[in-house]
């Protein structure tokens, strides 16, 4: 019989250790609901459930994304429908002038008429807006090319689109002023010399910057150059970040400027004319038709990307729930065993510990 080293209190409080660290890693589980806490309970399983998670979060944000790009769809199909319906009515006045049962006062009223739609038209393109993104002037994606405003020695050094249409933009500059011109619109503003500054050009949508090295005439007979592109969506997280996982809208194929729609220069003035004007209206509804057979194509596609991700993230979701999430019932019937394995390591190390009781028996004599 020994005293200093009592084997089967060490061996029941070794055990009753043991059994009380498992009801804590229990504890932990069933108040959390998971069954991987920290890395020590599962490594590979917590590696594979938290790429899960990213690419969850990942097409989380790529449905949104759809959605945004279905909202942009529905801006520029509400637009492209106006102006059909201002086309049709175009065409009903260019029907009516065409007809000598009208006289030239009758004509020129309804010429009155058909020029305010016309601006209205070119209106509705300049208001059709998505984040600051004019939708209908065939810009949408637009980049900027070869820009000669930004050549060594201009003192430009940056240029910003905000809803700019494809086309050269023709700079003047001189006498502390600076001129930007497309076609017959222009826009000028102050240009101080050596000095940088933000020529904000709102009337195109395009933003210049100058360093201190611009002079009042550096800028003088240069271009901005901006090119058609493409507006893109990310509506997957496959990993195909730059082909399959990206939806485009091809900006050049929603311009419907009237300059596109060839009708800027339309009148109906008189009875030529209104015949003249007959056949750009015809072209003009059929390019429109166009476009909407382009948006409604891209909605049901992106409609169809929108079904696609809500059924990848509820299947990603189970997949990493299968994983990561605890089994409730079969913790609890674990919980409740190394409950009672619990009390009993406490009462067997507490008989333990009165073995050496019988040691005193010995030493009484």
């Amino acid at each position: 019989m020994r005293i200093n080293t009592n084997v089967g209190a060490l061996q029941a409080a070794r055990n009753l250790g043991r059994v009380q660290d498992a009801v804590q890693r229990s504890s932990e589980k069933l108040s959390s609901g998971f069954r991987i806490n920290r890395a020590s309970d599962d490594a590979a399983g917590l590696g594979i459930a938290n790429v899960l998670r990213s690419d969850i979060r990942a097409y989380a944000q790529a449905s949104r994304n759809a959605e945004q790009a279905d909202s942009v769809y529905s801006i520029a199909e509400g637009a492209t429908q106006s102006i059909q319906k201002m086309l049709e009515r175009m065409k009903e006045l260019a029907a009516q002038s065409a007809s000598d049962s009208v006289d030239a006062n009758g004509r020129s009223r309804i010429d009155a008429e058909f020029q305010q739609l016309k601006a209205e038209i070119g209106r509705t393109v300049s208001i059709t807006k998505f984040q600051g993104n004019t939708l209908l002037n065939g810009g949408f994606g637009a980049t900027v090319s070869s820009s000669t405003a930004l050549a060594a020695g201009t003192g430009g050094y940056d240029v910003q689109l905000a809803g700019a249409a494809a086309g050269t933009y023709a700079i003047t500059a001189g006498g502390g002023a600076i001129t930007m011109t497309l076609g017959a619109v222009s826009q000028t503003m102050a240009l101080t010399a050596a000095t940088n500054q933000t020529l904000s050009f709102s009337t195109f949508g395009i933003t210049l910057r100058t360093n201190s090295s611009v002079t009042a005439t550096s800028l003088n007979a240069t271009n901005v150059v901006v090119a058609a592109g493409t507006g893109s969506f990310l509506v997957g997280a496959s990993g195909s970040y730059t082909v399959s996982d990206v939806l485009t809208i091809t900006g050049s194929s929603l311009d419907l400027r009237t300059s596109a729609l060839g009708v800027n220069a339309s009148q109906v003035d008189t009875l030529a004319n209104a015949q003249t004007a007959l056949s750009s209206i015809d072209s003009a509804i059929a390019t429109v038709n166009t476009a909407l057979g382009v948006i409604g194509a891209g909605q049901s596609r992106v409609q169809n990307a929108i079904d696609n991700l809500k059924t990848v993230i509820q299947n990603y979701s189970a997949a990493e729930g299968t994983i990561r999430d605890l089994d409730m019932a079969a913790e609890m019937v674990s919980y409740s065993k190394n409950q009672i394995l619990a009390q009993a390591g406490t009462a067997m190390l507490a008989q333990a510990n009165q073995s050496g009781q019988g040691i005193l028996q010995l030493l009484r004599g």
